[in-house]
């Protein structure tokens, strides 16, 4: 039975600039997948290129490369969780669902997975993600995510069994080392090995886990002689961000969105 995390609502206000942020999460006993699931619903995104586009304008950043994933691909919970959500930035709730296999070939869905919500800030990474000078705390985006705990530890497989109504199955990326305190998620070795299908090795990180942030893209699979995967792609024009969200209500001009997320 999926359970809601009380003591994450309070993990923000417990961040300093030496701790670990919300990209990254705790760990538990045994191996921890953490998915935290976007949807491309602010950028036309159709390709890996697409992506790796967006990508390239943090200029090797890799915290601000993840945070322009972030604001182009935000958030997004089942609707059963979607009160949860606190970050300013975030994608209206979908319907999706995901099955991990672990080493001893033990299956886990989102219904065994407990519910993280979370958000960071520019303070929380250090970083001035809507170009006004300033590190605040009020420009926020939402980093709720599940977390699978108690794994076997070895090799496991994360199947997209469900996507979203209207997406499918896009890229992922792990969390920056710069995010991570005591763990190294490049390690796992995290891999597309599948249609819909990441495989990692949890045996490779020094605390046993991963947080994969998968992303989805909007529409069906497209010709693949108009967008071909993996090749470059010139890079999207900045723009700015319009409206204010969350508590604050407010998250300053940095790239244009295709609409208002609520």
């Amino acid at each position: 039975m999926r359970r809601l995390s009380l003591t994450a609502l309070a993990a923000i206000g417990l961040l300093t600039a030496g701790a670990a942020p919300a990209f990254a999460a705790e760990g538990g006993e045994g191996g921890t997948v953490m998915i935290m699931k976007h949807a491309c619903t602010e950028q036309d995104v159709q390709s890996e290129a697409d992506f790796k586009a967006i990508e390239a304008q943090a200029k090797g950043d890799r915290i601000v490369a993840l945070a322009l994933t972030v604001l182009a691909c935000p958030t997004t919970v089942l609707p059963d969780d979607a009160e949860g959500q606190i970050g300013a930035v975030k994608n209206e709730p979908r319907e999706f669902d995901f099955t991990i296999t672990d080493a001893d070939g033990n299956e886990f869905t989102l219904e065994d997975a407990e519910f993280m919500p979370q958000k960071v800030s520019e303070a929380d990474v250090q970083r001035d993600l809507n170009g006004d000078g300033e590190f605040s705390k009020e420009v926020s985006l939402d980093t709720s995510h599940y977390k699978f705990t108690g794994l076997a530890v070895g090799e496991v497989k994360i199947h997209e069994t469900s996507e979203p109504e209207g997406f499918r199955f896009g890229t992922f990326r792990l969390t920056p080392p710069e995010l991570q305190k005591g763990s190294d998620d490049q390690a796992t070795g995290a891999e597309i090995t599948g249609n819909a299908m990441i495989t990692a090795d949890l045996s490779g990180d020094p605390d046993n886990q991963v947080m994969l942030h998968i992303y989805n893209f909007e529409g069906e699979m497209p010709d693949t002689a108009t967008a071909p995967v993996g090749t470059d792609a010139p890079a999207s024009a900045p723009v700015a961000l319009l409206g204010l969200f969350g508590l604050t209500g407010a998250l300053a001009a940095a790239y244009v969105m295709r609409r208002r997320i609520a």
